[in-house]
């Protein structure tokens, strides 16, 4: 039996184009948008402790800790929510390098 569409667009590869034009905008829509700012954990959830007793793994040594910004005012962290302590700790710690 003969192929009756020898030329042109076929009903599949016209499904196939539709499917990969749809694929393309969505990507290229969730490139262009904003990341969404991506909430604090919890302190319990890295399990956080204001003294640490891994010396050399303090909070201040860590990469993602925020120094106070005034002399009383509390230091943060880019990861945890709250105050957390120079010298605390959490499974979260990353050196500086």
């Amino acid at each position: 039996m003969e192929d009756q569409r020898t030329d042109g667009l076929s009903r599949r590869r016209a499904l196939q184009r539709t499917a990969a034009l749809g694929v393309g905008v969505t990507i290229a829509w969730a490139a262009g948008t904003p990341a969404r700012a991506q909430a604090k954990l919890a302190k319990a959830a890295v399990k956080y402790v204001d003294k640490g007793d891994m010396p050399g793994k303090d909070c201040d040594d860590c990469v993602h800790y925020i120094a106070p910004a005034k002399p009383k005012a509390p230091a943060t962290c880019q990861l945890v929510e709250g105050p957390i302590r120079p010298h605390g700790h959490c499974i979260a710690f990353s050196p500086k390098t």
